[in-house]
């Protein structure tokens, strides 16, 4: 339980006032229950939504259903996404954009990535036959690839939150990790297909679908490649990086197989 708590503490804004003992142990033991942070910010975000869709237009309730979002993660993910869009896009040195995903300040392209992102999201929850299961699929896709982007791993910086657990966590911590959001996701998806009639009206139509969770940890991994070879592996920001693109690859994969299939 006290695994648990340390995760939602990490990632939410769940008031759960319980000191737990942090160590590297209990954070790599909890990379398993990651999704599970995923699924409250995913349910909370959720009911944002189905609460304001009784009272308020789809595009309303979309942005009231992203600002809990980032009420709810205390904007953690898109932080390290502004991060890394910073020192990529500085043409530096592999140690001055170690040095820039460091630093406090927000650059040009960082806020460029922070409106990109938001209006990505905006724009597919609105776009969407199903906005209600791709909201609820969504975060725990970002979750569910992380520890593809860890395993394994190296941790290029001498100290860091992350060096506790990039690199460290055993395999079968990351195949829990794995298979516990994709049978998230791939349940929502599922869901939504019943529930909507998307994808049944060709004989490929649910497979394709479900096509999309592998599509994603594809994603993931050539990410992970490619930020080796950028600064020599995987940070804490990366990591955030990693979940918010991976949420709008989910989200732009599935509005646009809702319009072929």
């Amino acid at each position: 339980m006290d695994t648990l708590i340390l995760t939602l503490q990490l990632f939410t804004s769940l008031p759960i006032n319980k000191s737990v003992e942090v160590s590297d142990e209990r954070l790599i033991r909890g990379v398993a229950l990651w999704p599970a942070a995923g699924i409250v910010i995913a349910l909370f975000e959720a009911l944002i939504f189905w609460a304001a869709m009784h009272i308020l237009p789809l595009s309303a309730a979309a942005a009231l259903a992203l600002l809990g979002e980032l009420w709810m993660t205390r904007g953690f993910h898109l932080d390290g996404l502004c991060d890394t869009a910073d020192a990529l896009f500085s043409s530096r040195s592999r140690e001055r954009m170690l040095e820039i995903m460091k630093d406090s300040h927000i650059g040009t392209f960082g806020v460029v990535a922070a409106i990109a992102d938001l209006a990505f999201k905006y724009l597919l929850i609105t776009a969407s036959a199903m906005p209600l299961f791709l909201i609820l699929a969504a975060p725990v896709a970002g979750k569910m690839v992380q520890s593809l982007c860890m395993y394994r791993a190296v941790y290029p910086r001498e100290s860091g939150l992350g060096k506790s657990y990039i690199g460290r966590i055993p395999l079968h911590i990351a195949i829990i990790s794995a298979l516990f959001g994709a049978l998230w996701v791939g349940a929502c998806l599922g869901i939504g297909i019943i529930c909507t009639g998307i994808g049944c009206r060709t004989a490929i139509g649910i497979p394709v679908l479900f096509g999309v969770v592998g599509l994603c940890f594809l994603l993931a991994w050539l990410f992970r490649r490619h930020m080796e070879k950028a600064i020599g592996g995987m940070t804490g920001d990366t990591l955030g990086a990693a979940s918010e693109i991976i949420e709008i690859f989910y989200m732009l994969l599935v509005v646009a197989l809702e319009g072929v299939l």
